[in-house]
């Protein structure tokens, strides 16, 4: 017996009687333990990989395996105990464990049938339940694109949207976005109000891959609540958040290149000097080049005297566009509480050499329960953002590159022993090569906190504290430099700017939600409060000793030049919303909100914006159910309200005293102040009023949607400048003095099946927006100066109607006299009207111009198609805009402009009096000028902007759950994603028609590009 004892000796009988207790506590108290597991599927019986499983009101917890498969041991607490299943984009399924020990588990996406939810103002809704217009973007629709800026994410995707994205310049690549068109074309603007998790920003402030969705409000019903900054549509983004279960991390990752998405075809040296020589004689001048001169063009044995420099070409492809996006997650929680941490980093190399954009982001979100009835939210999230770019001495990159466009192929780069060529004070090599630069700095935060009390069942009250904070900082440095022993330019010189913008963020909220019997009713009623402070300083120095010293105070102190300022605006409100559901069957809802803002007198500082809509879901009606099959869901809805615009500035109705103005006093010059404009004491906000009328349709159980809206959007008290004697000596203020209407409508639809084993999606939509000025100051109809015409669109072109080019000097006699002094291949005005208003044989500006088109896209279109097959996926994304023309000016559109270059499709479709045809698309070659009268704004110059763009292209491949089990990783996807791959259009060669560029002397662009990228999603 002792040898037995001793032969278990080394056994722990601590733990032996440890565990014996534990029985006998577990005995006495009753306390059981079970043991359960399942299979959880999504609705194409794939197993769900990493679904969250849960025992409600425990910590108990755990995900799903390669194969969807968990079993969970738990403590048993009764027969009501209840497994949650989550998982993000899908409904939450809840059972009741009783007995059961297997459960077998379908999920549906949260985007199927009539359950999808949407954020509204303060709030959410049911889609189905909806009784204002309102777009909506998921998660899905944006991942894994290549876009650098949120601004880009809405192109193609939305109806009632235009989205414009003018440039690809790193760091400033964002795109613009009007809803459902321009209401105004005062100093208040188009831009829309957005708010990121229910605080104030700009769209750009977040990153891409930490948007969950985004709400376009687009009628006063669903935007009314947000009052004065309304007018022009609300963004709501929301921002992804953790889920109960086990820690999750995510790791996504792009890695691609930019190229420049059209690129003018210019001459060569050979073809610039012989044209050139042309342009000469048609303007009976000497030649400028002998044919020695261009021999010696043509052989390249002198390339430092005759070059051929393709100056642009160069200058956007001397960058490396490598751009590297990555973002990291990391969420979970219990039922209790979620958190969702994420960190992100973007490198963006330009086209051009020495222009990099850097972003570092992070992201926090944090919900919890400090009581059953008391919840906290938490929302963080921020930015450090820096830009480098190189400049010239007059002034940035995108000036460079507007004048890399003049500088023809006869004028060299960097020459053999080191000089440069230039043109004027122009080299593109030149200025690359200085030590000239921009430097940004740009910091931002965004934080606020929400505590919601629910008092009893039914009623809640939450109070928000938001802070929003931007701060920038930009350094530009222009060297002195020398070009070759005949050229000099300088001083060097050092402009610096650094300023921060703080917005504060109080509300309070009280939301009653009761059902009672078929009668649902919500109201809600709320207080805000913002408070906005803007400063900014800009100092000057020139002279420095070096080029490598850049700090103020190296330059000279005899130059030096400072200034600076600050501003405030503070805006208060009270609002309130009343929805009225009858069993799910009529909808009714009224908003109002009666704001006061510090930026108008205090006698008319406070306005209301109510707005009433409502709907009839005809689809549940008894009768309908009873006679009509496959329709699922059809109702009709109708809204109208009165939406604000109070960007006007800070202190339009005060006579304000500008600083910086020098008196001579004694003979010495005075710091001083002057009134410089005439304030006005009346001034209020622009007013838009918005009727829509809809209807949405879905058959086919779900899988076809259709959803149309027509509009009526008319905006009054427009700010507008009168003009006044010059003898007043003051710049009058802006009165409210005209109108704008945009009329329209919207269809969308959505397609989604699954045919075999290959899933599809089909989703297009179109808008059309018919922009109309309806009345200006005064009673004027047009004032050409402003371009702004009555019965005419905003960004009106207003100009001569051409009528071909002139054949030769008989033509020109024959035919009614010009506004210019014409010549064979010129272009022929035609004359339209004269003081009786007939035509009357003399063109003139003031009876024979005309409205010749318009700059405002009429039509916005795009769509999706998306496939998969087993671990394949396919996904296109089209975008356009149509109904509107451009011209280009300058160095883009004219040969020979002063002293610039000459493009393939002008030299092969010019006039000359060997081809002396009218319908030539290009005119007789001269050296042209801002003054040459050919190049007056006429429809010869118009070209038709239309487009559209492949905008993104993804194929992905998911690897087969053996692999990645094996790994450790719940998923693991690579892929290939393409942005701004092509576009078909009928603009002028060479250019890209969604562009930004301007018409006069001075053009500067940067160019929009492609992206090309492969990217890898991690989910551990």
């Amino acid at each position: 017996m002792i040898a037995n004892f001793k032969r278990y000796s080394h056994i722990k009988w601590h733990r032996i009687v440890a565990i014996l207790l534990l029985i006998f506590v577990q005995n006495l108290y009753g306390q059981q333990y079970n043991s359960i597991s399942g299979l959880v599927k999504n609705e194409k019986g794939e197993p769900m990989i990493a679904a969250t499983v849960l025992i409600k009101g425990t910590n108990k917890s755990i995900s799903t395996d390669q194969r969807g498969e968990f079993t969970l041991q738990y403590e048993l607490s009764g027969s009501s105990d209840i497994l949650s299943v989550t998982f993000a984009g899908y409904k939450p399924v809840d059972l009741r464990i009783g007995d059961q020990t297997f459960f077998n588990i379908e999920m549906l996406p949260v985007t199927e049938g009539l359950e999808e939810v949407v954020v509204i103002g303060y709030g959410t809704e049911k889609k189905v339940n909806l009784t204002g217009a309102v777009s909506s973007v998921s998660e899905k629709d944006i991942e894994n694109r290549p876009i650098t800026q949120a601004s880009q994410a809405l192109a193609g995707l939305a109806t009632g949207v235009t989205v414009s994205q003018g440039a690809g310049r790193p760091g400033n690549d964002g795109a613009s976005i009007r809803i459902r068109g321009m209401g105004t074309f005062s100093g208040a603007g188009n831009d829309p109000l957005v708010l990121i998790d229910g605080l104030a920003a700009s769209i750009n402030d977040i990153d891409p891959n930490n948007i969950k969705s985004i709400s376009v409000l687009k009628d006063a019903a669903s935007a009314s609540i947000y009052g004065t900054r309304a007018a022009n549509g609300v963004i709501l983004i929301e921002t992804k958040k953790g889920s109960s279960g086990r820690l999750k991390v995510n790791y996504n990752n792009t890695l691609g290149v930019q190229k420049v998405t059209e690129l003018p075809d210019f001459m060569s040296s050979v073809n610039y000097a012989e044209l050139f020589n042309e342009a000469n004689v048609n303007m009976g001048r000497a030649l400028t080049y002998t044919d020695e001169e261009i021999e010696k063009f043509r052989s390249g044995v002198d390339r430092d005297n005759y070059p051929d420099v393709p100056h642009l070409k160069n200058l956007l492809t001397s960058g490396s566009g490598f751009q590297t996006n990555h973002n990291l997650g990391f969420s979970g929680g219990s039922d209790k509480s979620t958190y969702l941490f994420s960190l992100g980093y973007l490198n963006q190399d330009g086209i051009v050499a020495k222009n990099n954009y850097q972003r570092y982001n992070f992201l926090l979100n944090f919900t919890g329960e400090i009581l059953d009835n008391l919840k906290l939210n938490v929302n963080i999230n921020g930015n450090t953002a820096k830009t480098e770019e190189p400049k010239h001495f007059d002034g940035d990159m995108m000036h460079m590159i507007g004048f890399a466009v003049r500088q023809g192929p006869i004028y060299a780069g960097r020459k053999s022993d080191g000089t440069y060529g230039y043109q004027d004070n122009y080299s593109p090599e030149a200025w690359m090569s200085s030590e000239s630069f921009i430097n940004r700095a740009n910091k931002f935060f965004l934080g606020g906190a929400e505590l919601a009390w629910e008092i009893v069942p039914g009623l809640t009250w939450s109070g928000k504290a938001g802070y929003n904070y931007s701060s920038y900082t930009d350094n530009s440095f222009t060297s002195d430099f020398v070009f070759d022993e005949n050229k000099k330019v300088g001083p060097n010189n050092l402009n610096v700017s650094s300023g921060d913008n703080s917005l504060i963020t109080l509300q309070s909220l009280l939301a009653f939600d009761k059902q009672f019997g078929t009668h649902t009713l919500n109201l809600l009623g709320g207080y805000s409060e913002e408070r906005n402070r803007s400063d900014w300083m800009s100092a000057f120095r020139d002279n420095f000793p070096s080029n490598l010293l850049h700090e103020l105070n190296a330059g000279a102190a005899s130059n030096m030049q400072s200034s600076g300022s600050a501003g405030e605006w503070a805006l208060r409100s009270f609002f309130g919303r009343a929805k009225y559901n009858i069993d799910d069957r009529y909808l009714f809802e009224a908003n109002a909100r009666y704001d006061g803002t510090s930026r108008f007198p205090a006698a008319g500082r406070w306005g209301i914006f109510p707005s009433v809509s409502g709907a009839w879901r005809i689809s549940e009606e008894q009768f309908f159910k009873e006679n009509v099959r496959g329709i699922d869901n059809l109702k009709i809805r109708a809204s109208w309200g009165k939406l604000g615009n109070q960007n006007i500035g800070n202190y339009p109705y005060q006579n304000v005293l500008s600083l910086g103005y020098g008196y001579p006093i004694g003979g010495v010059l005075a710091p001083g102040a002057r009134l410089v404009n005439l304030a006005n004491e009346e001034i209020t906000w622009e007013t838009t009023t918005v009727t829509d009328v809809g209807l949405d349709m879905s058959i086919l159980n779900g899988k076809l949607d259709f959803l149309i809206d027509y509009f009526d959007k008319y905006t009054d008290n427009i700010l507008y400048n009168l003009t006044v004697s010059s003898v007043l000596g003051l710049t009058p203020s802006e009165v409210n003095a005209a109108a704008v209407r945009n009329r329209g409508f919207e269809i969308m639809a959505r397609y989604n099946t699954q045919i075999g084993k290959v899933g599809l999606s089909i989703s297009p939509n179109f808008s059309y927006t018919n922009n109309r000025i309806e009345k200006l100051a005064g009673g004027l109809q047009q004032d050409i100066e402003k371009g702004l015409f009555v019965g005419s669109s905003i960004g009106a072109i207003y100009g001569y109607r051409a009528d071909g080019l002139f054949i030769n000097d008989d033509d020109i006699a024959n035919y009614p006299g010009q506004p210019y002094s014409a010549e064979p291949g010129f272009v022929r005005y035609a004359d339209i009207s004269g003081p009786d208003g007939v035509p009357d044989g003399i063109v003139d500006p003031t009876y024979d111009r005309e409205i010749i088109g318009n700059t405002a896209p009429k039509y916005s279109y795009g769509g999706t198609v998306s496939l998969d097959y087993k671990r394949f996926d396919f996904s296109i994304l089209l975008h356009g805009l149509a109904g509107f023309y451009r011209q280009m000016g300058a160095y883009q559109a004219f040969a020979f402009y002063n002293g610039g270059q000459i493009q393939k499709w002008q030299a092969d479709n010019r006039w000359s009096p060997e081809n002396p045809d009218p319908n030539a698309e290009y005119i007789k070659l001269t050296s042209l000028n801002m003054g040459s009268g050919t190049i007056m704004t006429s429809t010869f110059w118009n070209r038709n902007a239309s487009f559209i763009r492949l905008k993104n292209l993804q194929f992905g491949y998911s690897f087969p759950e053996e692999l990645t089990r094996k790994m450790n990783v719940s998923k693991l996807r690579v892929f290939f994603s393409g942005q701004n791959l092509f576009s078909f259009n009928s603009f002028y060669k060479g250019w890209d028609p969604e562009m930004n560029q301007g018409t006069g002397d001075n053009t500067p662009f940067y160019p929009i590009t492609a992206v090309y990228t492969f990217g890898l999603n991690i989910n551990f």
